[in-house]
């Protein structure tokens, strides 16, 4: 597939043609699923229901698994796609490192869900290891950036569609809260400069970035070491953040709030075709 990387800075709006559909479209979601790969969203250490460890990865995953089968049953036209970051493996568009965008066959990358998306992606974990991978993706004496390279892969995928009709959100599961740590001095500030700068070129395409941070009883999420920046929390609405990111029954409460907000407006869409026919 050929790929021109100045298309990520432009949205269909802009191309005459996609004005012709405009008009017909109605207002859906285009969402991209970003998931930390990272060692250290595989540690078991957060206890679940039933009293066993479970990873972060599995959290994100089931919550993901769960919503893409929500909207195959409200028969939902708005599109997702599931990126991971910090993995051995790459596959995405751009060819960048560290990051590997999971799919089928005979579906884009960003495309409605399909029963055989869903099938494949329940079945995900127990081959992640051998087929993607995980590793740091930020170490000292590299300059590689898999965060950064991520959000550049989830801004080229919501290219798709224009912004006056769809509503384009990137959520990002993470249970690192300074994902540059292992870094100092100049290199530190540089890579946070130059993501916090790749997701405000995403924000100012109308790409919406929304953090669900993911932390155990003994390790609370500290959004002031870098996410407060990249998602523009202040005041009162950081306040409450960072209260619900301090307990994994409130981060539990964030993501289903996030997820079912996406099947109400899923169902919204469904009776305004079903009306409009």
């Amino acid at each position: 597939m050929d790929f021109d990387p100045d298309d990520i800075f432009r949205d269909d709006e802009d191309d005459p043609d996609a004005q012709l559909s405009l008009e017909n479209e109605s207002s859906k979601e285009y969402v991209v699923y970003l998931v930390d790969a990272s060692p250290k969203m595989f540690n078991k250490s957060c206890p679940a229901e039933d009293q066993r460890d479970e990873t972060h990865f599995h959290i994100a995953v089931s919550s993901i698994s769960h919503s893409l089968k929500t909207q195959i049953i409200s028969r939902s036209y708005d599109q997702v796609a599931i990126c991971f970051f910090n993995t051995r493996e790459k596959k995405n568009l751009q060819d960048l490192n560290g990051v590997f965008v999971f799919n089928v066959a005979e579906r884009d990358y960003l495309d409605r869900p399909t029963a055989r998306l869903i099938k494949e992606f329940d079945h995900l974990e127990e081959l992640f290891s051998k087929s993607i991978g995980s590793q740091h993706g930020v170490m000292s004496g590299t300059r590689e950036n898999p965060l950064y390279n991520a959000i550049w892969v989830a801004q080229a995928l919501l290219r798709k569609g224009s912004a006056k009709t769809v509503d384009k959100r990137i959520l990002l599961f993470t249970n690192e809260d300074d994902p540059f740590g292992s870094v100092k001095g100049a290199l530190k500030s540089d890579m946070t400069r130059v993501t916090l700068q790749r997701a405000k070129d995403a924000q100012d395409l109308g790409i919406s970035i929304e953090l669900l941070p993911l932390s155990c009883p003994d390790e609370a999420f500290n959004v002031s070491q870098f996410y407060v920046d990249l998602i523009g929390l202040e005041g009162d609405d950081l306040v409450d953040f960072m209260a619900s990111a301090g307990n994994k029954y409130g981060i539990l409460s964030m993501i289903f709030s996030v997820l079912f907000l996406a099947f109400v407006r899923s169902l919204r869409y469904h009776y305004l075709l079903k009306w409009g026919n």
